[in-house]
C-alpha cells in the first residue's frame, strides 16, 4: 500500500481522476441549475424543436431545403454552406498565399515589394473591413439585372449575383465526378511510385506532367463531355430579374474574396518563414548538382519547408472555419446566420441552439486538426 502511495504513476492517475470528476460535477451542477431556472422562467427545453417546420426562407441553398422543411433541415443548410465557403476559401487562400510568399523572397525588388506591401496591408486590417469592402464597394457597385454583364449569352453578372445555367439532371456529372476521383487516386499512386523509384534509382519520373493531365486535363474532358450530353436550364430575363439557372449570391462571393485575400496574407508569411528555415547549404548543394532554381525550390526546398509550415498552416485553416461566421454581417446563410440568428429568434431555445452550434464547430475543427496532424506526421524526417 505504501509503495502505491509513493508511486509516481499512481499519483498522476489519481490527480487526473480528481480533476476529471470535478469537471463532471461542475458540469452537472451548471446544467441542472440552468434547467431549473428555465423551468421557473417558463422557457421550453429539449431538442424537439428541431423537428418543427422552419418557415424560414434561405436565399442560398445547396440542399433540398425549403421553408416547409424542419429546423433540422435549416441547420443542415447552415452546415453545408459553412463547409463549402470554408473549403473553397482554404484552397484559394493556400494557392494565393504560396504565390505571394514565394514572390516575397524574389530577387526582383518590384515583385518582392508588391508582395511585401500586400502582406502588411492584409495583416494589419480587420477581416470585417474586407467583408464589407467586397460586399458594399465592389459587389454592390455592379450594374442592375437589366444591365447585366453577359458571358456568351448563358451567364450574367449583376448586383444580385452571378446567374449561371445548371443541368436539369445530374447523372452525367456524377459519372464525371467519379472519373475525377479515379484520376486523383491514380495520380496519388503514380506519385508514390515515382518517389520510391527516385529514391531507389535516382531517376526522376515526370509526375508533374502526369498530374497535370490527370488532375486538370481529365476533369476538363469529363465535365465537358457531361455538359454536352446534359440538358441545361439556361437563365433568361423575365420582368426585373433572371429566371432559371442557379444564382451565386453576392454574399457568397464577397465572403469568399474576403476570406481568401485575408488568409492569404498570413499564409504567405508562413510560406516565407518555412522557406527561410531551410539551410542555405541545401540551395548551394542543389546548385552544385546542376539543378535549376525552380527545380531546387520544388524538389529540395519546399519539401523540407513543409515540415515547418504545416503546424501554423493548420491554425490558419481553423481560422478560416471560424472566420466564416463573419458572413452573418452581410446576411450570408452560414451556420451562425441561419441557425443562431434565424432559428434562435423563432424558437427562443438559446442554450440548445448555442450548444449545437459550438459542438458542430468543435467537431469540424477537430477533424481539420486531426487530418493536418496526420499529414504533419507523414512529412517528418524521423518517425515517432
Amino acid at each position: 500500500m505504501t509503495r502505491l502511495i509513493y508511486d509516481k504513476r499512481v499519483r498522476e492517475i489519481f490527480w487526473q481522476a480528481v480533476v476529471l470528476i470535478g469537471l463532471l460535477v461542475a458540469t452537472v451542477i451548471m446544467v441542472r441549475n440552468a434547467s431549473q431556472n428555465m423551468v421557473k422562467a417558463g422557457f421550453a427545453s429539449g431538442f424537439d424543436f428541431l423537428w418543427r417546420t422552419s418557415g424560414i426562407d434561405v436565399p442560398f441553398v445547396l440542399t433540398g431545403y425549403t421553408s416547409d422543411s424542419t429546423i433540422l433541415g435549416l441547420l443542415w443548410v447552415g452546415v453545408v454552406n459553412t463547409l463549402v465557403i470554408t473549403i473553397v476559401s482554404i484552397v484559394a487562400a493556400t494557392l494565393l498565399g504560396f504565390v505571394v510568399g514565394v514572390a516575397r523572397l524574389s530577387r526582383n525588388k518590384l515583385l518582392s515589394g508588391i508582395a511585401g506591401a500586400f502582406i502588411e496591408l492584409v495583416r494589419n486590417i480587420p477581416l470585417l473591413f474586407f467583408v464589407m469592402f467586397w460586399y458594399s464597394l465592389v459587389i454592390n457597385a455592379l450594374p442592375a439585372p437589366r444591365q447585366s454583364i453577359g458571358f456568351f449569352g448563358v451567364a450574367y453578372l449583376n448586383n444580385r449575383g452571378l446567374t449561371i445555367p445548371v443541368p436539369t439532371e445530374a447523372a452525367a456529372f456524377k459519372v464525371a465526378a467519379l472519373v475525377v476521383v479515379a484520376g486523383l487516386v491514380l495520380q496519388a499512386g503514380i506519385a508514390i511510385w515515382a518517389r520510391r523509384r527516385r529514391d531507389a534509382t535516382g531517376q526522376i519520373f515526370p509526375a508533374w506532367a502526369t498530374g497535370l493531365a490527370l488532375l486538370v486535363g481529365l476533369p476538363i474532358l469529363a465535365f465537358v463531355f457531361a455538359g454536352f450530353v446534359s440538358i441545361w436550364d439556361v437563365p433568361a430575363m423575365r420582368g426585373f430579374n433572371f429566371r432559371g439557372g442557379f444564382v451565386l449570391v453576392p454574399e457568397f462571393v464577397a465572403l469568399f474574396l474576403a476570406l481568401t485575400v485575408y488568409t492569404a496574407g498570413f499564409i504567405a508569411e508562413v510560406v516565407r518563414g518555412g522557406i527561410q528555415a531551410v539551410a542555405k547549404g541545401q540551395w548551394e548543394a542543389a546548385y552544385a548538382l546542376g539543378l535549376r532554381p525552380n527545380r531546387t525550390l520544388s524538389l529540395i526546398v519546399i519539401p523540407q519547408a513543409m515540415r515547418v509550415m504545416i503546424p501554423p498552416m493548420t491554425s490558419q485553416y481553423l481560422n478560416v472555419l471560424k472566420n466564416s461566421s463573419f458572413g452573418a454581417a452581410i446576411a450570408f446563410p452560414e451556420l451562425v446566420s441561419v441557425f443562431v440568428g434565424s432559428a434562435l429568434n423563432n424558437t427562443g431555445q438559446a442554450i440548445e441552439i448555442i450548444a449545437i452550434t459550438l459542438a458542430i464547430y468543435l467537431g469540424i475543427g477537430l477533424a481539420v486538426s486531426g487530418f493536418m496532424n496526420w499529414y504533419n506526421a507523414k512529412t517528418q524526417l524521423v518517425s515517432r
